[in-house]
């Protein structure tokens, strides 16, 4: 009697939070059930050690964090254009670049990354290494050791794991074939005194641009960085803004300076061309940037559609004047001789779940030419058709038209990439 009296005065539970209470009771069971996996895992056992733990002799707790994440990232190129191949190494078929990465947390304070870049041109070189700082208050964090260079919107992304095949040309041009890296500390802050959310990255390398050391053929009669005002600097401010729930806005201003090495002509008569020979001057290089990059993803389509819209303007400024040259050498300042200016206008319309069209304009001017001259200036346009099997691999198929500028000719090229990752990949771009 007493239960029947207590059903009718409680009202009936719906059955959607019947079903949530139950959810939530077994999620709260596999959580209990893994806490309790991790402390047997943890707890010293006595006998024969496990398989990858340290024999000792009361049995010490095996440690699995003791191993890195560590992971493989193949990028393969097929070259197919008419002309013959177009890349560094003249082969039409070439594994461009094996990047390995291993990275883990150091302790409680610090995690440490390393990419080491394997290939038949470069050997195995470091790409990145450094190690962030967690911990740190105010919304901020912090790198030493070596990474690519915060500026503008691609220089930071790796070249197996852009939206192109190659770098834009003017990063090419400007920052290196290969982007541009440092050596030295960086410093990222997370600000929002706006009501959007805005980051400023601050860094200090050792050099600005390539050295002697990585192949330039330049050496001048003192290091660069002989001075602290010779070392390199750079800072990008990036502003997030949320357009809609489905489209949001990226906009950002970079800026970086530093003292490289540029050629001089030398006298006929003084053997300043070896490579054992001083045949540069210090000048110092700058450069300016403005990145814009607008998403657009619905959210009920999320994973069918989305739409990139990504525009890049670098100027270079450089010291060119002809006592550069007269201070240090007999001879002329063979260095840039104007500023130059570079731009790029990318765009990406996804078709399907996995595949992806995307197209591009490039406009660089040459800091070699005269400042009169017109034919100072490459343009190139490109399209690009990728294909995802799954988040590991990516096929690209790429053509690309090099206007006739001046005493070059036209250039067409067809380009296939494969790149497939194996292990804990990186995040893609953002």
């Amino acid at each position: 009697m007493l239960p029947s009296m207590l059903e009718s005065q409680n009202p009936p539970v719906p059955r959607r939070d019947s079903v949530a209470r139950a959810d939530s009771i077994a999620r709260a069971d596999s959580i209990a059930l893994v806490r309790e996996l991790e402390k047997m895992q943890a707890r010293p056992e006595t006998g024969a050690p496990s398989e990858g733990s340290t024999p000792t002799g009361t049995g010490g707790p095996t440690n699995p964090r003791l191993i890195p994440d560590i992971s493989v990232i193949g990028d393969v190129i097929a070259d197919l254009s008419p002309k013959g191949s177009t890349q560094e190494s003249g082969r039409r078929f070439d594994i461009r670049e094996v990047e390995l990465a291993l990275s883990s947390a150091v302790d409680p304070y610090f995690r440490a990354d390393f990419i080491l870049g394997l290939s038949d041109l470069e050997g195995i070189a470091i790409e990145e290494a450094y190690i962030t700082a967690t911990a740190l208050p105010w919304q901020s964090a912090a790198r030493i050791g070596r990474f690519h260079l915060p500026f503008g919107k691609q220089n930071t992304t790796h070249r197996a794991e852009l939206q192109t095949i190659e770098y834009p040309h003017a990063i090419q041009s400007f920052l290196g074939p290969e982007g541009s890296k440092g050596t030295g500390v960086w410093f990222s802050k997370i600000l929002a005194p706006f009501g959007f959310y805005q980051e400023l990255l601050l860094t200090a390398v050792d050099h600005f641009g390539e050295s002697e050391e990585e192949g330039t053929g330049l050496l001048a009669s003192e290091p660069a960085n002989k001075k602290v005002n010779g070392l390199g600097y750079s800072a990008r401010l990036r502003n997030y803004l949320d357009l809609s729930e489905s489209a949001n806005l990226e906009l950002s201003v970079s800026a970086a300076t530093g003292r490289r090495a540029q050629p001089v002509d030398c006298d006929p008569a003084v053997d300043c061309v070896r490579s054992d020979e001083v045949n540069a001057v210090n000048a110092r290089q700058s450069l300016i940037g403005a990145d814009l990059t607008f998403r657009w993803r619905p959210l009920q389509q999320g994973l069918y559609k989305s739409f990139i819209l990504q525009a890049e303007l670098m100027r270079q400024v450089n010291e060119r004047s002809s006592a550069l040259g007269r201070a240090s050498l007999p001879g002329e300042y063979a260095g840039p001789r104007r500023n130059a200016n570079g731009a790029y206008v990318f765009s990406r319309y996804q078709l399907t779940r996995r595949t992806h069209l995307g197209a591009r304009y490039d406009w660089v001017q040459d800091p070699f030419a005269d400042a009169e001259l017109a034919e100072g200036s490459f343009k190139a346009a490109s399209g690009y058709l990728q294909f995802f099997p799954s988040e590991f691999s990516k096929l690209v198929l790429g053509l690309e038209r090099q206007f006739a500028a001046g005493d070059r000719k036209a250039l067409n090229r067809l380009i296939l990439q494969s790149t497939f990752a194996v292990g804990p990949h990186r995040p893609h771009p953002f």
